[in-house]
């Protein structure tokens, strides 16, 4: 008969390491971003250029045709500024790739453990027909933000957020909101 009351080794792993609890995350900046693309491609050029491991690595969330999500670790290929668009490749006959033709919304993600930043993009997905690829047996894609989350941890663990939209006439913004973690 097993224990219950006393936590499984797993559990005592998780409940005993520190979670995002490193002094000296950078603070964000006071003004509130009007453009994610630029946001997002400057906390980019930073991880890179901390040497954040596989920094152009993000997780592409859709859902499936039962209405299941789905997720999957990709790489970007590029961020057209001008259109808010977020690149990458697959193979046109992929299961995102079904899964965009049937349901062309999806979210990103991205994380940088280092400076403690994520970036959440959600937006529809359509093909990218201008962006090379290195092979034809892939296609692009370009994940079109119509919402944008910027996150920042604190070492105080009054981490930050701020939420931009895309509205016809540009972006709206929250402003950067303090965002209580319990520890």
């Amino acid at each position: 008969m097993t224990d219950r009351t006393a936590p499984d080794p797993l559990v005592r792993a998780l409940i005993g390491h520190p979670v995002l609890a490193a002094a000296g995350y950078p603070a964000p900046d006071p003004a509130a971003p009007a453009d994610p693309a630029a946001v997002f491609t400057a906390w980019l050029l930073d991880a890179l250029a901390a040497g954040v491991p596989d920094a152009q690595v993000m997780t592409l969330s859709t859902v499936d045709a039962e209405g299941r999500p789905d997720a999957r670790v990709l790489v970007l290929r590029d961020v057209d500024r001008a259109a808010g668009a977020w690149h990458f490749w697959t193979e046109p006959g992929s299961p995102k790739a079904r899964q965009f033709a049937a349901r062309p919304d999806a979210a990103l993600t991205c994380y940088w453990p280092q400076p403690g930043r994520q970036v959440r993009l959600r937006g529809p997905v359509r093909p990218a027909p201008q962006c090379a690829t290195p092979s034809p047996a892939l296609s692009c894609y370009a994940l079109h933000a119509v919402t944008a989350e910027f996150w920042q941890a604190s070492g105080d663990r009054r981490h930050r957020h701020v939420l931009l939209t895309r509205t016809p006439a540009g972006w709206t913004s929250t402003g950067w909101v303090p965002t209580d973690v319990p520890g």
